[in-house]
């Protein structure tokens, strides 16, 4: 059984010491870690580290985007016994400062001098004496613009690990003594919330709670260490889905591979990987790409490609009802069971030939993602269920998950023997999950109510913030995720949104708004979706248009470029292009895709889509509500504005 976190490298080092652990990009070239090299890599910065004067239990701002040392820090830290506080180094210089400041670091890495030159102008005095020592891991040539009393904190990692080396040449068992009085309740990091509803919460996540991540999450993505397999990675790393997700990795001697959003597509043919974690964001990338390649070729070709996609969604469909899997929002008789069941046996029979056919029609479309790729997890944030039936008729096996940052994060995810398309899955092991009424009973099949979860994965609190911890986790270890589902009949779960985002009519009528945007981003045209509304008559929505597309239908209006986007705002108002993106708009959120009248949407907000990670987005490509609402708050109300104007004539 795994103790901590701080074990995983170590147990992979000793039965896989010469495969690889981590590929990366310097200069121009590639290069390669074995699990040999990435343990002495972490004995070294360790020693260093002690020799530098972190010890345990002190706190260290971890401002760093993923890397190898980021991995390599992050066990240091961990062998120490002190509390790791990340976050990626594109992070502003404010919430560096806030972070920082309310976490009670003493210590501070950081990538770059640049990101140390953007903090000079916003930490206080007090800031800086609470900082001890600045660890930089790219060492620059000068120091120019840096105070002479910052630049007797700065220690470079190259030093770090000099140092490092020559204290272990006399401490050979030095880490072996580290690992033993690790303990499995430690805390082990701190990790604030992306704060799109105000400064972001210190999550305090022990190694337990990770621990309890890896246990449960590799049968179900199936990662067998016998087998040399590779991931390729674009998320940050100190993100929990990623981190998580790594210490899979290393649990189970997986080669990782560091990419970027710019070149992830690219290293996918390239690297050809065995499975990898993504977020929706990126399958709408891969789909909008997709379709519009279909869309140009011959008709014939076209409508071929169209017909298996949707045999293979049937094949699928029934297979895995005959699995157990299905959605049912009401509890049926034995005999609608029955029946069921026998149709499913005859449909998957009589679709089989089909599915043979498309998997060989549909192996272009799987090199794409390299060719070899086994299964994809898409979790932070919930997949549309358009993306889900078309990948995976595909064959690109993509596997829905659901968590948070409070559960380090795992809660909910399908399996790979019962992938029933359309639903979030079921509880990962050790971990009950309720779905309760306001009134806190739970609730029966297919009625909505709130998702709470309890298990070892549960945080222990909002650091420094008894308030919202008390908000959210009761006495009894029970988490109020925020989370709306419904579960169907055979016990499988399905996230329909958030309490906070739920949009209140002015007629009472409740309204979802996922759905709805999901939908909307079907449209080439559209890459981001908000649906506005709250006290209002009916639906308006801001809608972020890919600019390619964008400039392509304004070329077919004989518009330029000027002529598009009116003001600094960036919103789009020649009528043209509004009445078309209008209409895409009315074409997808219909009654023929399952809408009711009062979650259509009546006026739309086209803006161009300039939207960007640490602003109106995540890290993991979400957007942030409260921050695209304020941004165009002027534009919002003259929507609104016009919408009652037109509805009084």
């Amino acid at each position: 059984m795994l103790n901590s976190i701080l074990e995983l490298p170590f147990l992979a080092a000793a039965e896989y010491p010469d495969r690889l652990s981590h590929q990366f990009r310097r200069g121009r070239g590639i290069e390669s870690r074995t699990f040999s090299d990435f343990t002495l890599s972490i004995r070294e910065l360790t020693a260093g580290m002690q020799e530098l004067g972190i010890r345990r239990g002190d706190h260290v701002g971890f401002f760093v985007n993923n890397r190898y040392e980021w991995s390599v820090s992050d066990y240091a830290l961990q062998a120490l016994g002190a509390v790791s506080v990340p976050r990626g180094s594109d992070t502003t210089a404010l919430e560096v400062q806030f972070i920082f400041h309310h976490s009670d670091s003493v210590f501070m890495i950081l990538e770059s001098l640049s990101q140390l030159s953007d903090l000079i102008n916003v930490f206080t005095e007090d800031d800086w004496k609470q900082c001890r020592k600045i660890m930089l891991i790219d060492a620059p040539e000068r120091l120019d613009g840096i105070p002479d009393e910052l630049t007797d904190k700065i220690v470079y990692y190259r030093d770090l690990f000099s140092q490092g080396r020559e204290f272990l040449s006399g401490n050979p068992g030095f880490m072996e003594k580290l690992i033993s009085k690790v303990k499995s309740e430690d805390l082990f990091t701190i990790v604030y919330t992306s704060g799109t509803t105000g400064n972001p919460k210190g999550v305090m996540l022990s190694h337990a709670n990770f621990v309890q991540n890896v246990v449960a999450n590799t049968p179900r993505l199936e990662v067998d260490s016998s087998k040399e397999e590779i991931t390729v990675v674009m998320l940050p790393s100190w993100h929990v889905y990623e981190r998580a997700f790594e210490f899979v990795c290393h649990y189970t001697a997986l080669t990782i591979f560091y990419s970027s959003a710019g070149r992830f597509a690219a290293d996918l043919l390239e690297v050809k990987p065995h499975l990898i974690i993504s977020v929706p964001r990126v399958w709408e990338s891969i789909y909008q790409k997709m379709i519009k390649a279909i869309s140009l070729m011959p008709a014939f070709k076209r409508n071929l490609i169209f017909m298996f996609i949707k045999i293979n969604q049937l094949y699928l469909t029934s297979d895995t009802y005959l699995r157990g899997g299905y959605i049912s929002l009401k509890d049926r008789s034995g005999f609608h069971h029955l029946i069921s069941r026998i149709g499913h046996v005859f449909g998957r029979l009589f679709l089989f030939p089909g599915h043979s056919l498309a998997g060989r029609l549909f192996r272009p479309f799987r090199e794409k993602v390299g060719g070899r790729m086994r299964v994809a997890a898409s979790g932070a944030g919930s997949l549309p269920k358009y993306l889900d039936e078309v990948f995976n008729a595909l064959g690109i096996t993509i596997v829905n998950a659901y968590g948070m940052t409070e559960c380090a994060p795992g809660i909910l995810s399908r399996t790979l023997g019962c992938n029933t398309l359309g639903t979030t899955g079921i509880p990962f092991d050790n971990t009950e999950v309720q779905l309760r009424r306001e009134d806190g009973s739970e609730t029966s099949t297919g009625e909505k109510g709130v998702v709470f979860v309890r298990g070892p994965q549960v945080m222990a609190g909002y650091y420094k913030n008894q308030d919202a911890t008390e908000a959210v986790l009761d006495a009894e270890g029970w988490l109020n995720t925020g989370d709306l589902a419904v579960r169907s009949e055979n016990g499988e779960i399905i996230i329909v949104g958030r309490i906070k985002d739920t949009i209140v009519l002015m007629s009472g009528e409740n309204v979802e708004p996922e759905p709805i945007e999901d939908k909307m981003k079907e449209s080439l045209y559209i890459d981001h979706a908000v649906v506005l509304g709250q006290d209002q008559k009916q639906l308006s929505a801001i809608v972020a248009v890919n600019e390619e597309e964008l400039m392509r239908l304004a070329a077919e209006l004989k518009l330029s470029p000027s002529e598009v986007v009116v003001d600094g705002s960036g919103s789009i108002e020649h009528e043209g292009i509004y009445q078309h993106l209008m209409n895409e708009v009315n074409s997808l959120i219909s009654r023929e895709h399952g809408f009711k009248r009062f979650e259509f949407i009546t006026r739309i907000l086209p803006v161009k889509n300039d939207f960007s990670i640490g602003k109106e987005l995540t890290q993991t490509l979400k957007v942030k509500r409260k921050y695209i609402q304020e941004k165009y708050k002027g534009l919002i109300s003259r929507l609104h504005q016009d919408t009652k104007r037109r509805k009084q004539r």
